[in-house]
């Protein structure tokens, strides 16, 4: 189990000339419909160059393909040409395109409905492995859910489990970073270019996730971001796994439509309760008052992937992220104060007023104890004067 056979999947001269990927990087400069494209090339996989050279007889012969005028008329102009900078990115030595038809194509997207066409990918290569999860949740993520999504998608990496993200920020950012740090392999589905950073502050992140697994994209490099590509992605992270867990999420959530493609796949949804009192689990605990599986560990992932052997083991301390050591609860050198205050956190934000109150000191007295705390790993400053308790637990 989560073993992967490595193989490269970098198109060669046995699988596709270089006209041929030029053809197709032409194709997908278009952006017409995954359906359009895909009949296309169905119907031109053997020499893709050959399509813009066809007739408008030929073109009006494909089976089951509605042209239009406009279609045609993208077809033969050249403006869409592959740019210089396009075609750099193709002679990388860590890209790669895959076309339905192509034999290291994702199998698990063939059975969904509008499969993208063509995929860019950038980064490590191997072949998509079966036993994969997504993580996903909301952009604005509270720091309960941030730390949920670090440990589950640790834990999951330690088993050789990929974990399949978005790369956007909150849930997906934490996803991808859990992975990263316990060296696993990860994929980050984009709504953009697989060269374009998007947003600009997750461009060392997607270095790292290029290092340690690939960035995926139905989009040709250098097409940027748009608010409508964001949920037609959506289909290709559900669509690559084989369940669907939605760690955060409010009601009007990106993560939501992800569930529900899942739903629509075949795989299994799974959720992570919340704070009832909290718009940012409002969709999550929606989700699972309509049947999704309730996830409080990791091992609930794994009963839901079929996985009851891995499932059933003892459960292991959670990994500390910088060390790789087991996380333990050592408050020993600390005074007896900074025992109560750090006693007092959990992953749900408090006001400084509120904890002082709490352990019967003041406010100048706790906030000097906080800033020691802070520095030690031990509690983390949020906005609004506010604490939850640090990574170092």
């Amino acid at each position: 189990m989560g073993a992967e056979t490595v193989e490269e999947i970098k198109p060669t001269a046995s699988t596709a000339n270089e006209k041929s990927l030029l053809a197709l990087l032409r194709l997908a400069n278009l952006q017409l419909s995954p359906k359009i494209t895909g009949a296309l090339l169905e119907r031109y996989c053997a020499a893709p160059e050959a399509l813009f050279e066809a007739t408008d007889r030929e073109l009006a012969e494909i089976p089951d393909l509605d042209l239009q005028a406009h279609h045609v008329a993208r077809l033969r102009d050249l403006a869409y040409i592959p740019t210089a900078s396009q075609r750099r990115w193709l002679e990388r030595s860590d890209t790669a395109l895959l076309w339905k038809g192509h034999p290291n194509y994702p199998s698990s997207l063939l059975d969904i409905y509008d499969p993208p066409a063509i995929l860019f990918l950038q980064g490590s290569y191997r072949k998509f492995d079966l036993t994969s999860v997504a993580i996903v949740g909301s952009r604005h993520a509270t720091p309960y859910g941030v730390h949920v999504a670090e440990r589950i998608a640790c834990e999951l990496a330690a088993y050789g489990i990929i974990v399949i993200s978005g790369g956007a920020r909150g849930i997906d950012a934490a996803t991808h970073r859990g992975v990263l740090e316990k060296k696993g392999r990860t994929l980050a589905v984009l709504g953009c270019g697989p060269d374009v950073a998007y947003p600009r502050e997750h461009r060392a992140l997607f270095q790292a996730i290029a290092q340690q697994g690939a960035l995926v994209s139905e989009y040709p490099p250098g097409t940027q971001p748009e608010a409508w590509r964001f949920p037609a992605r959506n289909r290709v992270i559900s669509g690559l796994a084989q369940a669907v867990l939605v760690v955060e999420a409010p009601i009007n959530s990106g993560a939501l439509i992800t569930a529900r493609y899942a739903l629509e796949q075949g795989r299994s949804v799974l959720a992570v309760p919340g704070d009832i009192n909290r718009p940012a689990s409002a969709g999550t605990n929606a989700l699972l008052k309509e049947g999704a599986i309730v996830v409080t560990e990791t091992a609930d992932v794994l009963y839901a992937l079929g996985l009851t052997a891995l499932a059933a083991k003892p459960r292991q301390p959670t990994l500390d992220f910088d060390t790789g050591q087991p996380n333990v609860f050592d408050t020993s050198h600390l005074n007896e104060l900074q025992r109560k205050l750090v006693e007092s956190l959990s992953l749900t934000p408090r006001h400084i007023d509120q904890i002082a109150q709490e352990v019967q000191r003041s406010v100048s007295e706790v906030s000097t104890e906080m800033t020691l705390l802070e520095l030690s790993g031990f509690v983390q400053r949020l906005p609004g004067n506010t604490y939850v308790r640090g990574q170092s637990l």
